[in-house]
């Protein structure tokens, strides 16, 4: 069986028209398919805890910055007794400057979430030290530098790096050097002059140690601190080296076994040979993280599904009000829930209630349990249609005998609410949300039905309806078909065109090609004679 061409060249037409822009948003624009990938955030707490005498002081906290790979999305302080202001490093880094009287224990945080961005960490925005800057040598205040370079360039004599080698090749060897000969030892130095000589030292000294190699062999190299969203809270803190190659930034662990080797979700907090936390006045203090991942809310989603472009800005549903929003986002998927009744309809061959029962049945039942919902449905119905039987006698007309059995639905509906609330089912309760106008002209269909067909008939049409519900039900409760086509709209032209190729179909049906399936058999033996 062929279609005809202009059912071909339509649903073509339709469905370029829908999936052209899709990919442009998608791969141009780098809009979010999934969900997940725009709801990648983590509320983090950078706590510093302070004690002192009571005596004037100071305490210093570097804060991170959006870039390529990550976005700060909101900021809280928490200040106790001190005073509290921002400052910019000389680096251009963001800094939280606490100072005043330290008492006994003066508590401060930095809570912040971050969205983290998918691919590698950014690196070539900021910038970093320059070659041979010797000032990261060590990258503590303990270390001599002219002491450190002697030691640094013994070992690049070994390692056999020249000024001519390119820079690629000086990183690799360099870095192999303090992955793999330089034990880790979290219990060792983190100073990169006492890690060299022991050949052990903790992340931060193999840090440290890596750049002062690659400050001595020319590289531009710069210490990064960042925070592992998914480590145990002992090992989140993970400090890497970022470096210049010929063929641009690589961000390095030195405690990996891998070149690079970072965790997926790392969050950027600082760059540069500078502390993290820096307390001055204060008897002793103390630093933890806390970590909780979120998901974003439909107003905080608009930044990354809100195209850059004014023309597609213009078209982005995420410019409506949030309540708009929230009643849109159901009615964008009922074209793909109507696709899936048209396929149980024409494909298959299963008889329903109508066409967009089954798909009002389903939409109703979003708000609870699968199981219970057509328990529900099927105990509504069975009362409506006990009750419809009784009016027959009375030889009602219609519009009359239809509000009556509106008022039947409105009761079973409500009862079984006080059933589902003192049995402890809570799912029942949200029935009293169902469209119990849907319920009544189904009760309606079906007494219909049974006078015109017979009971067996209008069984089968209404196992067929709740079959096709149970099949459209997973659509309105997917967050990633909510996500889809209320991110990318034009997604209902790809409907619209697979809707014209099965308007087009005129083959057989799955259920024609099982009751006839004796005939297939028959031919086949006579063919094979």
């Amino acid at each position: 069986m062929r279609m005809s061409s202009p059912v071909i060249w339509t649903s073509t037409a339709l469905i370029l028209a829908g999936l052209l822009p899709f990919l442009w948003k998608t791969i141009v624009l780098d809009m979010p398919i999934q969900p997940s990938r725009a709801s990648k955030v983590w509320r983090v707490e950078l706590q510093v805890g302070a004690r002192g005498a009571g005596g004037p002081g100071s305490v210093t906290l570097r804060l991170p910055k959006t870039d390529a790979s990550q976005i700060i999305l909101d900021e809280q302080i928490a200040s106790g007794h001190l005073d509290y202001q921002e400052q910019t490093t000389p680096d251009g880094s963001r800094a939280a400057y606490w100072q005043g009287r330290i008492g006994d224990l003066e508590t401060l945080s930095y809570t912040f979430r971050v969205h983290l961005r998918e691919g590698a960490i950014d690196s070539g925005g900021n910038s970093g030290s320059g070659p041979g800057d010797e000032s990261e040598i060590g990258s503590h205040p303990k270390i001599a530098p002219d002491s450190v370079s002697r030691q640094v360039r013994s070992v690049l004599t070994q390692l056999r790096v020249r000024p001519e080698d390119d820079l690629d090749s000086i990183i690799t060897r360099v870095f192999g050097f303090v992955a793999h000969d330089v034990e880790t030892a979290e219990g060792s130095s983190e100073d990169a002059l006492l890690t060299l000589a022991s050949r052990e030292g903790n992340r931060l000294g193999k840090a440290r140690l890596l750049v002062s190699l690659l400050h001595a062999a020319g590289v531009d190299a710069r210490l990064t601190l960042g925070l592992d969203v998914r480590a145990p809270r002992a090992d989140r803190l993970l400090p890497f080296v970022e470096a210049r190659g010929d063929s641009g930034w690589a961000a390095l662990n030195p405690s990996g076994t891998d070149f690079g080797g970072l965790p997926r979700h790392l969050v950027v907090l600082s760059r540069g040979s500078q502390d993290l936390v820096t307390a001055f006045g204060a008897e002793s203090w103390d630093f933890r993280t806390n970590v909780l991942h979120e998901v974003l809310g439909p107003n905080e989603l608009v930044s990354f599904m809100t195209p850059p472009g004014a023309f597609w800005r213009a078209l982005s549903l995420y410019r409506l009000p949030i309540h708009s929003q929230e009643s849109l986002r159901v009615l964008l998927v009922l074209p793909l829930a109507a696709l899936v009744a048209a396929i149980f309809r024409n494909l298959v061959g299963i008889r329903t209630f109508g066409t967009f029962m089954p798909v009002l049945i389903a939409l109703s039942l979003r708000e609870m349990n699968l199981f219970t919902g057509i328990a529900l449905v099927s105990g509504v119905l069975g009362t409506v249609t006990a009750g419809r039987v009784l009016l027959d006698k009375l030889r009602l007309l219609f519009v009359p005998r239809l509000c009556l059995l509106l008022c039947l639905v409105v009761l079973a509906v409500a009862v079984l609410g006080q059933v589902g609330h003192s049995i402890g089912g809570r799912d029942l309760l949200t029935g009293m949300l169902l469209p119990i106008v849907i319920l009544a002209m189904l009760s309606e269909r079906i007494a219909v039905t049974g006078i015109e067909e017979g009971p067996r008939a209008t069984m089968k049409l209404l196992a067929g309806s709740l079959v096709v519900a149970a099949c459209a039900y997973p659509i309105f409760h997917s967050q990633l078909a909510s996500h889809l086509f209320f991110g990318f709209p034009e997604l209902i032209f790809c409907t619209m065109g697979a809707l014209v190729l099965i308007g087009g179909y005129t083959g057989y049906r799955l259920n024609e090609l099982w009751r006839f399936r004796a005939l297939g058999r028959d031919a086949a033996t006579t063919s094979a004679t």
